[in-house]
Order: structure tokens, then sequence, then C-alpha cells
């Protein structure tokens, strides 16, 4: 995710993508060919690269590849809506026909995540800061 910013991020709306890939290297090409992003890639921890699209200077969204521990799938970009409270999301979720598919996990010094499938199959991720103090 980007940097932490403030004011905190509105609830209920979607404020980041991340493309999630088998192909790392061919996507920044792609990308940076159809859209002229350029791209940024730190070591977020031991053997797990986060890359950063940008337009400018402007943090646009974020990319990762595809490691073996997360099981079959293919390449895919996923949004992501703010919250504020992502336990009582996901009920609300729960309660409204939806299906959790990744339940609330903590990115270490970033904030928290979980994704979620809709009643017709559509899938989103949650997304809440880690604020500065």
């Amino acid at each position: 995710m980007s940097e932490n910013t403030s004011p905190p991020p509105t609830p209920g709306i979607f404020g980041w993508n991340e493309l999630i890939t088998s192909d790392v290297e061919g996507a920044k090409k792609f990308y940076g060919a159809l859209f002229g992003w350029e791209s940024e890639t730190k070591t977020m921890a031991p053997g797990w690269d986060y890359t950063m699209f940008k337009k400018g200077e402007t943090v646009i969204g974020g990319m990762f590849g595809i490691t073996p521990d997360m099981g079959p799938m293919p390449p895919h970009w996923l949004s992501y809506v703010f919250s504020d409270d992502i336990e009582a999301d996901l009920a609300k979720a729960r309660a409204a026909g939806g299906k959790i598919i990744k339940e609330a996990m903590e990115v270490p010094n970033t904030g928290t995540l979980a994704v979620i499938q809709d009643p017709q199959g559509a899938v989103f991720a949650l997304w809440k800061c880690e604020m500065a103090g």
C-alpha cells in the first residue's frame, strides 16, 4: 500500500488497486508502454517484493508476484475499499450474503486487509491503514 497520509482515508470508497501477477517484469513493461507508468520495487520482507506504479510523482497502484503458497490463481487486479473497522465490515458482508475469502490479516507496519466475494461472485478487498501516531 502507499505511504500513510493525513487525513485518514474515507471509509467506504475505493482507494487502491493492486495487480497480482505471474510475470512482474512483463507487467512493468506492459503498463509502462501502455500508460507511461513508472515502477519502483522494494523488498518488503525476505522473498517478497512489492512494486509501486507511478504516473509522474503520483503513486497510483501496486503489484506483486504470485507465490507458490498462494495456491493456483490467475493474474488479476484487486481493488481495495477503505475501512475503519474491518471486523464490523466483514460481519456486514456475511449478513448481506457475501463470502469471506480471506479473514482480516495484519500487514506489518502498514495496515490490515481482508478479501470478500459479493453474492454475484465479484471479489474486492477491504483495507484499514495503520496511521502513524
